[in-house]
């Protein structure tokens, strides 16, 4: 059967359709078989032509190459050229950089609106910085389809829900306060990434709150009369605090300036206790000298009358002995002899006077009358 590419014949130029194609007269201006050879390279290139794509990644970007028939994917994650046949392959490119997801405004717009547990609505600016993981290329086309859907179809949403939930177990005065805030933003981000990372290849980086919270008009005015309160606290604390920093430095300066006296006295005492110790060494070192120098003396001093002693007593002892010895030879006949002798030596120049009185013609008394050379009486028993 004829193909129906040829059946239908061809167009004029003004789109009107025809009469058949004769099959003989097509045989004769294509002649001889070479001439289908040239055909057939044609059609060939025609076709490569018309199937064989170029597809090209940035560094900024990720490619996922779609099987039309097995549906296999292929992530494509290095900047570069990437050729494919496009009658069976499809290809895709995803942004991986971060993009940032504003939610701003008040009420009527995509700023959140949270309850509090204590019934007020509150509406908060949200900003969610986020990104594809591109290793999760392949879950992100599976979840989410090609393009950008997935800001639309997870990322805001989930963000939303989840922050909204953490968000509403603050009270309204809580709203207020960026620490308490930041901290419920911080477990609303961990758990929007425990279920979008998983699932659907996204991480979110960071949630921001660029803005105070919106209240109504009321609670505005109340929340800005208590700001002033709180502020007029803050200056009250802020002078109870500052003057408790001047006691504070009187009191070191106080107690400083009498860890300088102290010291002072301390080493004034310090030095006058060196000092004496000095002077009592000294006195010590001189009683010592004296000691020994007196000592000294009084060693030299005894040696010497020992042998002044010694010498004496041999002395004596020589003396008693020769005495000894006169005495001994004294005691026999000429010991008398020599007492005689004596007394002869002192009468020799005696004159003796005196009157004798004798009766036989011996003397029997003599009377000494005094004085050398006076005339004496000798009387004489009758």
């Amino acid at each position: 059967m004829p193909s129906d590419r040829f059946s239908r014949g061809p167009r004029d130029y003004d789109g009107r359709k025809s009469g058949p194609v004769d099959l003989a007269t097509l045989k004769k201006i294509l002649g001889s078989g070479l001439t289908w050879v040239a055909v057939a390279f044609l059609v060939i290139v025609i076709f490569m032509a018309l199937s064989i794509r170029v597809g090209r990644v940035k560094g900024t970007q990720v490619g996922i190459l779609l099987s039309k028939i097995s549906g296999k994917m292929t992530v494509v994650d290095k900047a570069g050229v990437t050729i494919y046949n496009g009658i069976i392959t499809e290809f895709y490119k995803l942004d991986k950089t971060l993009k940032t997801l504003e939610m701003p405004g008040g009420p009527g717009m995509k700023a959140l609106k949270i309850k509090t547990v204590d019934g007020s609505d509150v509406y908060i600016d949200l900003n969610v910085i986020y990104k594809i993981d591109p290793s999760m290329a392949e879950t992100v086309i599976t979840t989410s389809g090609p393009g950008e859907a997935f800001e639309k179809k997870w990322a805001e949403d989930y963000t939303r829900t989840i922050c909204r939930n953490y968000l509403g177990e603050l009270t309204t005065e809580e709203c207020y306060d960026s620490t308490k805030r930041s901290a419920k933003v911080d477990l609303a981000r961990e758990e929007v990434n425990k279920r979008l990372h998983s699932s659907f290849g996204i991480v979110v980086e960071r949630i921001v709150i660029p803005q105070k919270p919106k209240f109504y008009k009321e609670y505005e005015e109340t929340i800005k009369q208590k700001k002033l309160a709180d502020q007029k606290v803050l200056e009250e604390q802020s002078k109870a605090l500052a003057a408790e920093q001047k006691q504070l430095t009187l009191i070191v300066s106080a107690t400083n300036l009498k860890n300088v006296a102290i010291e002072s006295e301390t080493g004034k005492m310090r030095q006058k206790v060196i000092q004496a110790e000095a002077e009592a060494e000294k006195a010590v070192k001189e009683a010592e000298a004296y000691h020994t120098q007196v000592t000294v003396a009084a060693e030299a001093a005894l040696y010497e009358l020992q042998k002044q002693a010694t010498g004496i007593l041999a002395q004596k002892r020589a003396e008693a002995e020769g005495i000894e010895a006169m005495k001994k030879a004294l005691e026999g006949e000429g010991g008398r002899n020599m007492v005689k002798l004596e007394y002869a030596k002192k009468l020799k120049n005696v004159i003796i006077t005196g009157q004798p009185f004798t009766i036989k013609g011996q003397t029997e008394r003599f009377q000494h009358l005094g004085a050398p050379a006076s005339v004496g009486a000798v009387k004489r028993k009758r």
